[in-house]
């Protein structure tokens, strides 16, 4: 069903719950022409993940989601939330909020905020210039 700004879909395939999913104008599929899913690494990546599989199941794409390529993906989009996030501006209890449900009693002294600290500054330092070293060893000219 078309809509301002975009198109909402309602799926439903035999017994199965309906699935709603919305589509931004800017993102809507051509037919004929691939069609990406991007599922923001936030505390409900899981859920996100359930629902990306049950929308290909729907849509007759035969086998779930395939485990990324990369062992570390989901940890490197992690950082560059984090990332995002710290450069508009969050404080680091503010990106917890939002990443982690529920959050640790005792904020200051949890395992939690060592985690995401270390995290940020990972991410500082991929985005400084680390990221070369994912490209791997290359041949000097």
């Amino acid at each position: 069903m078309a809509a301002p700004g975009g198109m909402a879909l309602l799926i439903r395939r035999h017994s199965a719950p309906e699935l709603p999913l919305w589509i931004p104008a800017e993102l809507e599929p051509v037919p004929g022409k691939p069609f990406g899913l991007y599922l923001h690494p936030d505390r409900h990546h899981s859920d996100r993940i359930r629902a990306a599989e049950t929308f290909r199941r729907a849509v007759g794409l035969g086998a779930p989601l395939h485990a990324p390529p990369n062992p570390y993906a989901h940890r490197q989009a992690a950082m560059l939330c984090i990332h995002d996030l710290q450069r508009d501006g969050a404080s680091l209890r503010d990106i917890a909020g939002h990443l982690l449900d529920p959050l640790p009693d005792d904020w200051r002294l949890s395992s939690e905020r060592s985690d995401l600290r270390r995290l940020a500054d990972a991410a500082s330092e991929m985005v400084s210039g680390g990221y070369r070293r994912l490209l791997g060893a290359r041949p000097k000219a």
